[in-house]
């Protein structure tokens, strides 16, 4: 038995898997999917009360806390939310993403006693720039 001059079928496999991929990429960019994708890739509003038991949450895990920089590089103090507090289904980007739980929005408090010295919202960076 002679072996044939052709591809290889693995390579064959490869090769229209790559088209495929191709074919869907440029069908998003080209077509409506790409506001599909959008859709796809952009978080759900989240709802207040729910990111307020976040906080909390985070502020218990701070405990354990040794140091000022543990503290306001934790979760509480950095970590920001997209909260639809107009109940619209929607964000809007200039009063309800970018929140922090100790802003004005979220109003939630944290004070951990580290050493001799207690902490709280207020040692978070950025605390008063804005106060979402």
């Amino acid at each position: 038995m002679e072996k044939g001059q052709g591809l290889p079928l693995s390579f064959i496999v490869i090769a229209a898997i790559s088209a495929l991929v191709l074919i869907i990429i440029i069908a998003f960019t080209i077509g409506g999917g790409g506001s599909l994708l959008k859709q796809i890739i952009t978080p759900a509003p989240e709802e207040k009360g729910t990111v307020q038991v976040a906080c909390n949450s985070y502020c218990s895990q701070l405990t354990g806390a040794t140091t000022e920089n543990q503290f306001t590089s934790s979760s509480f103090c950095t970590k920001t939310f997209a909260v639809d507090l107009n109940g619209n289904g929607k964000i809007n980007t200039t009063d309800e993403a970018g929140l922090h739980c100790w802003g004005t929005k979220l109003l939630a408090t944290c004070t951990v006693q580290i050493s001799s010295d207690t902490y709280s919202e207020v040692n978070c960076t950025g605390y008063g720039e804005g106060m979402k």
